[in-house]
This record gives C-alpha cells, structure tokens and sequence, in this order.
C-alpha cells in the first residue's frame, strides 16, 4: 500500500475515533443530565406521595376519634333505652297486677 495512503487512511481512523469519543462523550453527559431530571422529578413526586400520606394518616385519626365519640354515643343511648324499656316493663306489670 501507498505510504500517503497509508498516511492519510491512518489520519482519517484517527479522526473518526476522536470524534466517535467526542459523541460517546456528549451522548454520556446528555444521558446522565436527563437521568438527574429525572431523579429531581422522581424526588419531588416521592416528596407530594409522602405529604399526602401524612395527611391522610392525621385525617383517619381524626375519623378513628370520630367514630369512637359515635360508639360511645350508641352505647349511652342504649343503655338509656334499656333503663326506660325496664321501666316500661315494671310499670306494665304493675298495672296488670292491680286489674283483677
């Protein structure tokens, strides 16, 4: 082969590697500055997940209490019942005691 061939093919393969680097390069930057927007995005959505986790823990505290004041409503109630029902009963059976 021709030592100017040779010479410029060579100078030629050089080029191509430099600038097949330089790509590889620029494509790596690219790669990793969009997986770091990515990450911010992933960060920030894991950031509102959480928030909305704690206000949903607060809020069903908030109907745990609820529901215990509601409980314990129903159970005054009817224990109230229950004493005017036994009153009922005694009175009914009073009166039937007294008609001959």
């Amino acid at each position: 082969m021709d030592p100017e061939l040779k010479a410029y093919l060579e100078g030629m393969r050089q080029d191509l590697m430099a600038h097949a680097e330089q790509l590889n390069q620029e494509t790596r930057q690219d790669l990793m500055a969009h997986a770091e927007r990515l990450n911010d995005k992933t960060n920030q959505r894991i950031d509102i997940v959480d928030q909305r986790v704690r206000e949903t823990r607060v809020l069903m505290e908030d109907v745990r209490h609820e529901v215990q004041l509601v409980a314990e409503g129903v159970t005054t109630v009817r224990d109230q019942l229950g004493r005017v029902v036994a009153d009922h009963e005694e009175r009914i059976t009073r009166l039937e005691r007294r008609v001959p």
